[in-house]
């Protein structure tokens, strides 16, 4: 019998390991180089099958084993037709058969499915073999579809979809999946979410689609499929929100591949054209189910989590993962548990949006430092002020119908909130004093907090208990329960109307125990939430009924809590707290790293707030004097020398004033020192034109070097002249940029900026001044013209 070689892609792997047990009249051999780079003590098994086969048929991946294999492959060993395809052409060169039959046998398996998969291989034995075995040409097979798991047929209008479907007068949802999963009759996932979403009343449009656009194909791709089926012929979307299962953005094509850097933008512009929210579940492609339960998910980052990202999509919540089957086989499977939570989530964000807004109720949650002075650290954010901020926010909602009765001002908030103690317990703040105060904004009994707190995995609860003792709370180790009155959980914050405003739970310790210290907790990832935590986050879900929680600035605890780093279970503090709500995040647009992190453990979409003004930092008092004794220096040498020994003590003085001997440093034999380590005649050893050099650097350094100027409001923009330093912040930062505002301002001036930065301390031979002043007053120039162009534009 005829012998055949298949080692492939593992996304090929399952149909073909099918086509190898139906096929009877050929030896079909297949192994998944996933397995393979896993396993590579199968590699000598694999090399046996490469030395007795007649025709090789490789998928090529990325797999580091292909290397191993294409090696051997080369080798004068092998006597076999050798076909190799692969997503990138470049690959099909391992191949020693004609391209027309390439082609072919590409066109078989990328339309896909156990019939064309089939005859692929008998086209390639009767072809390469000169056998007469028959084979029948490529079965089309649509490339992409409306699907459901009840009908009976693939629909290919939308109007025919809408007869068949018969739409109830309720919500509707849109899925996208790969065509991938139809053809290989693998959509366990697909089918559960349509379920679950249809069971919970909404209406359900989904489509599968290949998601790379190719005209040779005839494949739409996934970014026209969206346009044809979720946006009618108005423009207007007919779906409330777009659920996205594949990680392809939505303008690849073929002439545009995920490599390019425009295909995601693309994608984003699809995506405001349909204009609603986009939720993107995770799927694992490379662990199984249990593996995810024990392990974190690393590999899967990059696409199945970081890519989709690019598009602006929300909701990382993982609902699938890998089940093992036979031999090398694996399938995608439904994490059901995780599914139900994603669709959960869905349903709030839909309530947010029916809601009338002077019906939704929302919760404004402000940081604090857990442990260093709850007192003065409430509302800290990283260059926001929070609190202004927050108001402002609120007097908005007012105008657009919400609600709301918001505070005069950010002190008359945080007035408030430190008068009625609406915060939590400290050294010198106690429980009681908070609900004398009314600070105290619900009470929660055991009983009802059992509810919520039975609903956590056992191993969580056990966790909890050994840290912080039984519900609501009990002396452990020395300390006292957090934040329990009479029994019962306090929940601390203020109402406006249907605005909550509160301060994040303590992260740990509680009472009289804490040291004022930083808390060894804060961001530990072994040590569980106490009580009162988790009890107000879902205290604000189930019983205040928040249509959205707003934490204020970067950042709090809840994206640092115990769990996984992605990919969170029901098991993971972060998933545990934000419940069902939906979360927003005003973040510093400044720290994607931390914000990556609350977007990817705490659910949150966030919302980007502006840096604070930046402004030069300038000379004042004694740099000032140093800077008019250099000044003056120069000028000496050209006119009085006679007068340059006085103003050489006077100069080493100043330095010593403004304390820069201890910055400055000069060559000292062989080595750099501090000018404060060297005595009064040592320093009079050294060329004194090295000293001023080394203060000219140090001055234009200080002066040139951007400071903030205040904090930042949200949603306010600077005004007057610090609007002008805010915008000549931006565009005085050349990055090696050919047009530079600074570069044509020099160049007007008679200089070269490129040597002005790198010699800053270089003296102007005929104004007498360091570059790093001429850099200060080409920047004052900018800022002139920034300021004329604003005052022009305003008219």
């Amino acid at each position: 019998m005829l012998k055949i070689l298949a080692i492939v892609w593992q996304s090929y792997y399952n149909i073909i390991l099918r086509t190898s047990k139906n096929i009877k009249d050929l030896s079909l051999k297949v192994y998944s180089a996933r397995v393979l780079d896993s396993e590579p003590q199968r590699l000598e098994e694999v090399f046996k099958e490469i030395e007795e086969a007649q025709i090789i048929f490789l998928y090529r991946s990325n797999e580091t084993v292909w290397e191993e294999i294409e090696k051997r492959i080369k080798s004068e060993q092998t006597k076999a037709k050798v076909v190799c395809l692969g997503h990138d052409p470049s690959y099909w060169m391992l191949s020693n058969v004609e391209p027309e039959l390439l082609s072919k046998a590409y066109s078989y398996l990328v339309i896909n499915g156990e019939k064309n998969v089939t005859n692929m291989f008998r086209f390639i034995v009767n072809k390469l073999l000169d056998n007469d075995i028959s084979y029948e040409e490529p079965e089309q097979i649509p490339w992409e579809g409306l699907y459901h798991p009840e009908a009976d047929r693939i629909i290919t209008d939308i109007d025919d979809y809408f007869n068949w479907y018969k739409m109830k007068d309720a919500p509707t949802l849109g899925i996208l999946f790969s065509r991938h999963h139809w053809i290989n009759g693998n959509t366990e996932v697909e089918d559960l979410l349509i379920k679950k979403l249809e069971e919970r009343g909404f209406n359900v449009i989904s489509a599968f689609a290949y998601s790379v656009k190719d005209r040779a194909l005839g494949t739409k791709g996934s970014g026209e499929v969206v346009l044809e089926w979720f946006i009618d012929g108005e423009g207007k979307p007919r779906i409330e929100g777009f659920i996205k299962l594949s990680s392809f953005f939505l303008g690849t094509s073929r002439e545009k591949r995920m490599d390019n850097t425009d295909v995601a933008s693309d994608g984003v512009e699809i995506l405001k054209r349909l204009n609603v929210p986009v939720f993107c579940p995770v799927s694992s492609y490379y662990k199984t189910v249990d593996e995810w339960e024990k392990e974190e998910l690393n590999l899967d980052i990059g696409w199945s989590i970081a890519l989709p990202e690019f598009e602006g999509v929300i909701e990382p919540v993982i609902i699938s993962a890998q089940v093992e089957g036979e031999e090398s086989e694996r399938r995608k499977m439904p994490i059901r548990e995780r599914v139900n939570k994603f669709v959960d989530r869905i349903c709030r964000w839909i309530e947010l949006k029916r809601t009338p807004v002077n019906e939704r109720r929302i919760a404004f949650v402000l940081h604090n430092n857990p442990c260093a002075s709850v007192e003065a650290t409430v509302g800290s954010a990283a260059h926001l002020d929070s609190l202004e901020s927050v108001v402002e926010i609120m007097k908005r909602m007012k105008e657009a119908g919400y609600t709301v009765n918001p505070p005069e001002s950010g002190k008359a908030l945080i007035d408030e909130i430190m008068s009625k103690k609406a915060i939590s317990e400290f050294r010198w703040t106690t429980v009681e004093e908070i609900v004398e105060k009314g600070g105290a904004i619900a009470f929660v009994d055991k009983e009802k907090y059992k509810e919520w707190f039975n609903e956590i995995p056992e191993k969580t609860r056990l966790r909890m208990i050994d840290s912080w003792g039984e519900p609501p709370g009990e002396h452990k180790n020395g300390i006292p329960p957090a934040m329990v009155y009479n029994g019962q959980i306090v929940i601390t914050g203020l109402r406006f109307g249907n605005v909550l405003i509160m301060v994040q739970p303590k992260r740990g310790c509680a009472g009289a125990k804490c040291d004022g210290q930083v808390c060894r907790i804060l961001h530990d990832p072994d040590t569980p939430p106490p009580h009162q935590y988790i009890a107000t986050y879902k205290w604000l879900s189930h019983e205040f009924k928040a249509h959205a929680v707003v934490h204020v600035g970067t950042h709090g605890n809840l994206e640092f809590l115990p769990g996984k780093g992605v990919g969170l279970s029901s098991a993971c503090f972060p998933d545990i707290s934000i419940d069902t709500l939906p979360h927003l995040y005003i973040y510093n647009a400044d720290n994607p790293p931390e914000g990556t992190i609350a977007k990817r453990r705490s659910y949150a979409v966030l919302v980007n707030h502006l840096q604070t003004v930046l402004t030069e930092g300038g000379l004042y008092d004694e740099l000032m004097e140093l800077d008019r004794l250099l000044g003056e220096y120069e000028e000496t040498k050209r006119k009085e020398p006679a007068r340059l020994h006085t103003l050489e003590h006077m100069i080493i003085h100043a330095i010593a004033k403004a304390k820069l001997d201890k910055e400055i440093k000069i060559l000292w034999h062989g080595r750099k020192v501090c000018l404060s380590e060297l005595s009064h005649e040592e320093l009079h050893q050294i060329p004194f034109e090295k000293i001023i050099e080394e203060a000219h650097a140090k001055l234009s350094l200080i002066r040139n070097t951007q400071i903030q100027d205040g904090m930042h409001v949200f949603g306010k923009l600077p005004e007057g002249d610090r609007r002008v330093d805010f915008i000549y912040s931006i565009m005085r930062y050349d990055a090696g940029q050919e047009i530079s505002l600074r570069k044509e301002i020099a160049k007007l001036l008679g200089y070269d900026w490129e040597e002005i930065l790198s010699n800053s301390q270089k003296i102007d031979p005929l104004t007498g001044k360091a570059f790093g002043a001429i850099s200060e007053e080409i920047d004052k120039i900018g800022k002139e013209l920034v300021k004329k162009v604003l005052m022009e534009v305003s008219v």
